[in-house]
C-alpha cells in the first residue's frame, strides 16, 4: 500500500505518529502541502525547516515532496495516477483546516482511499481534557488540576528506516524543490532570524535538552527577565513541529522531576489555548466574551503603526516591538506588556495586534496567538481582569532594572541612566542633552502616557462591564 503522509507543522522524525504508522503499513510518500494565509516570518521559518527536514528524509533514502496546489487537488491527482492508496496525517486544530480535513477525509474514504488521523500536536486530544459533563474549561487552574491527573501517552520511536513510495514524473503538482513554494521574501529582511534561530529538528532537540538539563531549575525565577537567558525558547520549534510537545513533557519530568512544575504548567497553558480554539473556533476573529462585541475601540491607525514599528515613546514597548521585527520573536513578559499597551492604553482592537503578531512571529500559532491576545485584552478564557493594566514603567523597573533589554533594542537611549531610560520624557533637559537624546527627533514622545491611558481604559472597560 502506498501511503501519502500529509505533513503540516510536524517536520520531525521523532514522535511522529502518522509517519510511524505509515512506515509499518506500507510504502511512504511524505508530502508537505502549503496552506494559505501563513505569515511572512512563519513562511520563511517554514522554508528553513523544510530544508532541514528534506535532508533528514534523504538520509533515510527518500524524498520530501512539496505542493502549492490545494490539498484536495493534490490528493486527487496522486490518486488519479495510482501514486497512493491511503492518506495519513496528524490532525490540525486550525478551525478552517479542521473542518476541511474532516470533509475531505470522508470524501477520500468514499473514493476508496484508506484514511487515518493521529494526535501529533497536543499532549492529549482536546476531547480528552474536558469536564465530566463534556463541557470545556474556561478557567485555567481547574483545567490544569484536571489535566495533571491524566496519563500522557509516551512518544513513538524516532523514524530510522522507511520504505518510500516511488512517484512517476506524470504527477505535475508535486516537486522535490522547496523553492517552488516561494516562501523566501524577495527583499531580504531575514538576517536577524538567521542569526538568532538555527532551523531543524536536531537544533531543536539540542536546545531543549540543554535547557532542561542545565537551566530548568532556574526557570521559575528567571523566566520573566527579558535581558537574560531564562526561558526555553522552544516555541518556534513547537510551532513548526520540529519538536514534539509530548517528547518535551516526558523528558522534563524524567530528567528534572523535582523542579519541572513551572515549565510543565506552561506546556499545559499551551494545551488550554488549543482546547479553547477547538471548542470556540470563532475566537480567532471575535471575542469569547460577547460583551466585548460592543467595546468602544478607538483604533487610531497612526498609534497602531507607531506600535508596530516600535516608536510609541515607551521604551519597554518599543524594545519588544523591535526585537520582534529583527528576530521574529519576543520575550513572553514583554509580549504581555506590548499587548496590554495596544489594547488598553491605545484602545486598539486585539485582532489588529493578533494580525501583526501572525505576520511577524516565527512561532506564529493560531491557537496561542488568538488565546494570548484575548487574555491580554480581557475578552477571552481566564482573561486578565479588566482593571489589570500593565504599567510599562514599573514592569521595566521590576524585570529590566539595569535596562539591558531596553539598551539592546532602543540603542538611541543607551546613555541615559537606568532611571531615566525607563521614562525618558520625565528626564531632565541636562540628562537628555548629555545622553544625546532629543525627544521628538531622536526618540519620540509617548503617544499615550501610562496615567492617561490607564484612566481612559478603565472608563472603556467599565462601560462594557456595565452593559454586560
Amino acid at each position: 500500500m502506498k501511503i501519502a503522509v500529509l505533513l503540516r507543522n510536524d517536520l520531525r522524525l521523532h514522535d511522529h505518529p502518522a509517519l510511524s504508522q505509515a512506515k509499518l503499513d506500507g510504502e511512504v510518500l511524505p508530502i508537505y502541502i502549503l496552506e494559505a494565509d501563513l505569515g511572512a516570518a512563519f513562511k520563511y521559518w517554514t522554508h528553513r525547516n523544510l530544508k532541514s527536514f528534506q535532508a533528514s528524509i534523504r538520509e533515510l533514502g527518500g524524498e520530501l515532496y512539496v505542493s502549492s496546489t490545494p490539498l484536495a487537488e493534490t490528493v486527487k491527482e496522486l490518486k488519479k495516477v495510482s501514486a497512493i492508496d491511503a492518506v495519513y496525517f496528524n490532525r490540525s486544530y486550525h478551525p478552517h483546516q479542521r473542518v476541511r480535513d474532516e470533509e475531505l477525509s470522508k470524501q477520500w474514504f468514499d473514493d476508496g482511499l484508506a484514511v487515518k488521523t493521529f494526535e501529533g500536536t497536543m499532549l492529549l486530544p482536546p476531547w480528552d481534557s474536558v469536564k465530566e459533563n463534556g463541557e470545556p474549561y474556561k478557567v485555567f487552574t481547574p483545567f490544569y488540576n484536571h489535566f495533571r491527573t491524566k496519563n500522557i501517552p509516551q512518544v513513538v520511536p524516532r523514524i530510522r528506516e522507511v520504505k518510500f513510495a516511488k512517484v512517476t514524473t506524470s504527477v505535475k503538482c508535486i516537486s522535490t524543490d522547496i523553492n517552488t513554494l516561494q516562501l523566501v521574501p524577495s527583499i531580504k529582511w531575514t538576517d536577524g532570524i538567521d542569526e538568532a534561530w538555527p532551523a531543524g529538528e536536531e537544533a531543536a532537540i539540542d536546545l531543549v535538552k540543554t535547557f532542561i538539563d542545565e537551566d530548568l531549575a532556574a526557570y521559575k525565577t528567571k523566566r520573566d527577565f527579558p535581558a537574560i537567558s531564562g526561558t526555553s525558547r522552544i516555541s518556534p520549534y513547537l510551532a513548526i513541529g520540529a519538536l514534539s510537545v509530548r517528547s518535551v513533557y516526558h523528558y522534563a519530568l524524567k530528567m528534572q522531576p523535582n523542579v519541572s512544575e513551572a515549565f510543565i504548567r506552561q506546556l499545559v497553558w499551551r494545551e488550554f489555548a488549543y482546547q479553547t480554539i477547538v471548542h470556540y473556533p470563532h475566537t480567532t476573529s471575535k471575542p469569547l466574551n460577547e460583551n466585548f462585541l460592543k467595546f468602544p475601540w478607538l483604533n487610531n491607525e497612526v498609534y497602531y503603526q507607531k506600535w508596530c514599528v516600535g516608536q510609541t515613546g515607551i521604551p519597554l514597548i518599543d524594545a519588544g516591538m523591535r526585537e520582534l521585527w529583527s528576530t521574529g520573536f519576543m520575550h513572553n513578559r514583554v509580549r504581555m506588556n506590548v499587548a496590554s499597551y495596544l489594547t488598553k492604553h491605545l484602545l486598539v482592537d486585539f485582532t489588529k495586534g493578533m494580525s501583526w503578531f501572525s505576520d511577524t512571529l516565527i512561532d506564529s500559532d493560531i491557537a496561542n496567538n488568538s488565546f494570548g491576545w484575548q487574555w491580554a485584552s480581557g475578552s477571552g478564557a481566564d482573561a486578565a481582569p479588566y482593571f489589570r493594566i500593565f504599567n510599562p514603567y514599573l514592569q521595566s523597573q521590576k524585570f529590566d532594572g539595569e535596562a539591558l533589554y531596553i539598551r539592546k533594542w532602543v540603542p538611541e537611549l543607551r546613555l541615559l541612566s537606568n532611571k531615566d531610560i525607563i521614562e525618558p520624557d520625565q528626564a531632565s533637559e541636562d540628562a537628555l542633552e548629555e545622553a544625546g537624546v532629543v525627544l521628538g527627533e531622536t526618540y519620540p514622545y509617548p503617544v499615550v502616557i501610562h496615567k492617561v491611558g490607564r484612566e481612559r481604559a478603565l472608563l472603556a472597560y467599565k462601560e462594557v462591564k456595565n452593559k454586560g
